[in-house]
């Protein structure tokens, strides 16, 4: 259960990251913050393939 709930606190953070992000898109920091809750979400796929293969 560990695997599922690190990866769901990951992405509520990353999907509030892009809200945030998209709000403020007219601001430098709010470019940033949409970058790195894309990257976010990248990150737990990413974790999830690791956890399946390996």
């Amino acid at each position: 259960m560990y695997d599922i709930d690190s990866m769901l606190v990951i992405l509520f953070i990353s999907f509030a990251l892009m809200c945030v992000g998209f709000s403020f898109r007219d601001r430098q920091w709010g470019v940033g913050a949409l970058a790195i809750g894309i990257l976010s979400v990248l990150s737990t796929l990413f974790y999830k393939l690791y956890i399946t293969f390996n």
